[in-house]
């Protein structure tokens, strides 16, 4: 790996994506190869959506107060949360916030005003864990946890979704599917928990993604995902993919 080492500062930069596939980046070659190959050799840097910028701004909050006010603040994002006013006698000030950001908020006090939410966002953990391993034995791979509890072997995924109860229907399997499978979470979670074993050398870890709904008023849920034998499912997916992708 050319003497590159993963750090958290600079776990997202491009030379990180030259030395370890993530799960982000093995789908952005399942969706085109070609420009997944652009964005590794930095001839290509795919555009940031609002609803990943919302995201962001949704997982720093349970990162802890220093690191949402950092985000917050950091120039180029106070300008597409915070609305402001300029007047000769008061100068630049704060007026509100912009809808996204606004909805974000809403969510994140439905999340800790559901009880058992709340134990989960309380409970002591780290948050933003990055790890790395091969996986196969073979191609580097790092993955950034959300959060990790390790009294409880336990790895929470915070995610903002449309609809937590909405079925789509997957032409591939022929039958309406939850957000799980239409987003793939499973194969995520198939991944997580691999590169963590092999990182921390502990058992198979619980993972469960905690979700809370774009809808009004929020619908929030805590979806345990943990299943051993479909991770060999996704895994073996994988495994028939990746050594094209590592070419």
């Amino acid at each position: 790996m050319s003497g590159f080492i993963l750090t958290d500062d600079n776990y997202y930069t491009p030379e990180a994506n030259q030395h370890y596939f993530s799960c982000s980046q093995f789908e952005e070659f399942m969706d085109c190869e070609a420009a997944a190959l652009a964005h590794v050799q930095g001839r290509y840097a795919p555009p940031e959506s609002d609803a990943f910028f919302l995201g962001k701004y949704f997982h720093s909050y349970f990162e802890g107060r220093d690191a949402f006010e950092a985000f917050c603040n950091d120039p180029e994002n106070f300008g597409r949360i915070f609305k402001t006013k300029t007047t000769k006698s008061r100068g630049t000030e704060i007026i509100g916030k912009y809808a996204g950001p606004t909805q974000m908020d809403t969510m994140i006090h439905a999340a800790e005003d559901d009880v058992s939410i709340k134990k989960l966002i309380d409970m002591p953990g780290k948050t933003e864990v990055s790890m790395h391993g091969k996986l196969f034995n073979r191609y580097p791979w790092r993955i950034r946890l959300d959060k990790l509890i390790p009294d409880m072997n336990l790895i929470i995924d915070w995610k903002t979704v449309a609809n937590i109860r909405e079925l789509k229907y997957d032409s591939s399997q022929h039958k309406r599917v939850s957000f799980v499978e239409t987003y793939n979470y499973m194969f995520r979670a198939a991944i997580y928990s691999q590169i963590y074993k092999e990182y921390t050398g502990a058992n198979m870890p619980l993972f469960w993604l905690v979700c809370v709904s774009k809808q009004d008023p929020p619908d929030k849920e805590v979806i345990n995902l943990t299943h051993p034998q479909r991770y060999e499912l996704e895994l073996e997916k994988v495994s028939q993919k990746i050594a094209r992708f590592q070419a």
